[in-house]
């Protein structure tokens, strides 16, 4: 009887032991480093319909767009890049103002044409220009809209403008994004935007326009989402990220509500700067995020204007390379930004009175393009 009532003390340990263990919390399995991004996916990814007071105080950009409230163990398979993703996603930034820039000289290739003054509201040159890019094995643009006046139908109606500075929406901007919009959607291409400077123009200004761009067009299919685990639409600042996120970080709730709506990349702009994990979007010579997920590089030399040189081909090609080797997005200069001289498409710049502008050395109208284009090529061949 005794050794009877031994057994059966033995086996209801065993029993209470085996039940413990598949059941104890700190038996499951820990995913926080297998596809976490702390910057945007996750239990951190903000709940793009409620940006919450959460984003008042953030520590890091990273914590800036996060919310504690948006699903957590429900994401345990974040969405990953597909397979043509596998290396990180090519970018090109697009200019759509300032063509009194190409100096009446500078020529770029429009399907059969070379002309001076290609402009985004005409449908067929916006189809030749997304298609070369396209061509060239890029599929998202960012669209430069980094003037405020590119927002305004009434002339010197916003913060830090001139007197009487000219409005552009209704007589070129809102046509210019529509027909992009539409070849974009014919090509099966992306794109997001770039908006200004918020020390120049105020954080709520911007803020105003992001509410515009929220409404109008970050919900839609063609307008890129960041990907990598996070689906919050995209939106570049033209401002270097530690002075952008003192400034969000500062203002009040109602003042960036809509911003918080996004995923920020951010920029350099004219002076040297320490790079955090928002920056790496541009716009000058070549730059990369803190964490190298996103990198930028264009043909142009130097930081400030008075160091501008235009890269040598064999400069350009290592710094494409070089871009190239950011885990998440890559950013090649603008395909036509003549005005901060980032271009690289194809164009004939030979008669420009502006050093930096010209492709030195009796370079072919293409050979820039070209540099990006093999780069994307062969990449995509290893693959």
């Amino acid at each position: 009887m005794k050794r009877l009532f031994v057994f059966l003390m033995l086996l209801i340990c065993v029993s209470v032991v085996g039940c413990t263990d598949k059941d104890s919390p700190t038996k499951e399995p820990d995913t926080s480093g297998e596809v976490q991004n702390p910057d945007s996916p996750g239990d951190d990814q903000q709940d793009p319909d409620s940006p919450g007071d959460d984003q008042d105080a953030p520590d890091t950009p990273g914590d800036s767009q996060d919310d504690s409230d948006s699903p957590g163990d429900d994401q345990d398979d974040p969405e990953l890049p597909d397979a043509s993703q596998s290396f990180s996603v090519p970018m090109s930034h697009i200019l759509i103002c300032c063509r009194s820039a190409n100096e009446g000289v500078i020529k770029f290739k429009v399907g059969d044409e070379w002309i001076t003054d290609h402009s985004y509201k005409n449908i067929d040159h916006a189809r030749a220009i997304l298609s070369t890019i396209q061509q060239a094995g890029i599929n998202d643009v960012i669209i430069d809209l980094t003037n405020p006046s590119q927002w305004e139908s009434i002339p010197g109606s916003w913060p830090g403008c001139q007197p009487n500075e000219g409005a552009l929406w209704e007589v070129d901007t809102k046509d210019q994004i529509a027909t992009i919009e539409q070849v974009c959607t014919e090509l099966d291409m992306r794109f997001v935007m770039f908006i200004g400077n918020p020390a120049a123009h105020t954080l709520a200004y911007w803020n105003g326009v992001a509410k515009r761009i929220w409404e109008n067009w970050a919900n839609k299919e063609v307008y890129r989402k960041y990907g990598f685990g996070d689906d919050r639409p995209m939106l570049v600042v033209f401002y270097m990220g530690e002075d952008f996120w003192r400034m969000y970080n500062a203002a009040p709730a109602n003042e960036k509500d809509y911003l918080a709506k996004f995923r920020i990349g951010t920029c350099q702009v004219n002076s040297p700067m320490n790079f955090g994990p928002t920056d790496g979007w541009g716009y000058r010579h070549k730059s990369s995020s803190s964490d190298n997920k996103v990198r930028f590089a264009c043909p142009n030399e130097g930081v400030p204007p008075t160091d501008w040189k235009r890269s040598t081909i064999e400069q350009w090609k290592e710094k494409v390379e070089w871009a190239g080797e950011a885990t998440e997005y890559s950013i090649f200069g603008s395909y036509d930004d003549t005005c901060d001289a980032i271009f690289w498409g194809i164009a004939d710049t030979h008669e420009s009175q502006t050093e930096y502008k010209r492709y030195p050395n009796n370079e072919a109208p293409d050979a820039y393009y070209n540099v990006v284009k093999e780069y994307l090529a062969n990449r995509s061949t290893a693959q």
